[in-house]
């Protein structure tokens, strides 16, 4: 693989954004960027070449901020490479927390309870599932959605823990869950959804 085989670089110009996080980029000078580089720990993370740092990152309840010099070459397959890791790990570990903490929040308000919440990486075109015994799975992708869309998604989960099928009896639940009508919402999420697909399957892969 080449840096010309990557669908998608990730540089300054990346901007990402959510309820439940956010990345954001500084430019620092090379020394300070070097300085505060050996100060490493958990949460910081540095990338360097030939023993020089190029980029740090540090990742906090919901922000990751990635620190760059004027200098440095993103276009490079290592250091995207890198980049990606520390991206991916940065969205599963926030959706981790996030999500089902927020699920828990719509069970209280809608008086509707699962028995289990977890959040794995789910096919490439699934948001979300629910067992019949109850247990509710929701991808980790959802933290990079609309709080709108992901509540959504939730919400539908939710749905099945009273109708496990899809016929008109769960649409309507849904659509009192929602307090609009479910299908005209599936529609405009799915469309928001193919925006953003490709961006988010390739930092999650």
């Amino acid at each position: 693989m080449t840096i010309h085989d990557l669908p998608y670089l990730i540089n300054p110009s990346l901007r990402m954004s959510s309820p439940y996080l956010q990345v954001r980029w500084h430019t620092i000078g090379q020394e300070l960027l070097r300085h505060e580089a050996l100060f490493a720990t958990p949460e910081r993370q540095v990338y360097t070449v030939g023993g020089k740092c190029e980029v740090m990152c540090e990742a906090s309840e919901k922000l990751l901020d990635l620190y760059y010099a004027f200098s440095t070459d993103f276009n490079r397959l290592r250091i995207q490479q890198w980049l990606r890791r520390q991206l991916r790990d940065f969205i599963v570990r926030t959706a981790e927390q996030a999500l089902p903490a927020r699920l828990h929040e719509l069970e209280r308000q809608k008086n509707l309870y699962c028995k289990r919440v977890t959040v794995r990486k789910l096919r490439k075109n699934v948001l979300g599932l629910c067992s019949h015994s109850g247990e509710i799975t929701l991808p980790p992708k959802l933290v990079l959605f609309p709080q709108r869309m992901s509540d959504a998604v939730m919400l539908h989960e939710m749905a099945h823990l009273r109708h496990h099928h899809h016929r008109k009896s769960f649409w309507q639940f849904l659509s009192v869950l929602l307090g609009e009508d479910a299908t005209a919402e599936k529609m405009k999420n799915d469309l928001a959804y193919i925006e953003k697909h490709s961006m988010i399957e390739f930092l999650l892969k």
